[in-house]
């Protein structure tokens, strides 16, 4: 998804690639094609799929020029029908988790609205202000802390490829950064 804002931006919003920026994304392109895919036995479908998605969310997110609390107000209302058949789904089936028995869980359920909201309103807010690239870019943190959840919580492993990977992604988004600070 970071390499699609990046490209998006710079097709549709002509966002700037220089020759810092271009070696970036060239980097993170070799370390994604040359070292993890063809070293993976299954395409990551889902992987892409929700890559892709987010991405042209992103896009037209930006192309439409509605404000961020207006456009997510709309967003929740498109998706308002389909909520509240599944709500529907859950009561029907017994699964209602939320009710005065269980206060700690309810608290969770009741904060999940608004822990989902703020950070997208931000984000969108963000692409907002300073273009697709440089949130694609900054896109890699989500990623970076997966992996460590993943590497030191869940004990996944982690072979060397994946960290020279690791460490070529990194490098790249660290040159992208700092030429779009330096040149802004």
């Amino acid at each position: 998804m970071p390499i699609l804002s990046v490209f998006l931006g710079y097709i549709f919003f002509k966002e700037k690639l220089n020759k810092k920026r271009i070696f970036s994304i060239i980097l993170v392109l070799i370390s994604i094609i040359l070292i993890l895919l063809f070293n993976i036995k299954t395409l990551p479908w889902v992987g892409l799929v929700v890559g892709f998605s987010w991405g042209f969310y992103n896009l037209i997110r930006k192309k439409i020029n509605v404000d961020t609390d207006i456009g997510l107000l709309i967003e929740s209302l498109f998706i308002l029908p389909f909520a509240l058949l599944a709500f529907y789904f859950v009561y029907k089936n017994g699964h209602n988790d939320f009710s005065l028995n269980n206060l700690g869980l309810s608290l969770f359920i009741l904060l999940a609205g608004p822990m989902t909201v703020i950070p997208l309103f931000l984000y969108v807010r963000g692409v907002e202000l300073c273009g697709l690239g440089p949130t694609g870019m900054i896109f890699y943190i989500t990623p970076t802390l997966q992996f460590l959840l993943g590497y030191f919580y869940y004990n996944e492993p982690f072979s060397i490829l994946k960290f020279v990977s690791f460490i070529f992604i990194w490098i790249a988004v660290i040159i992208y950064l700092k030429d779009l600070y330096e040149n802004n």
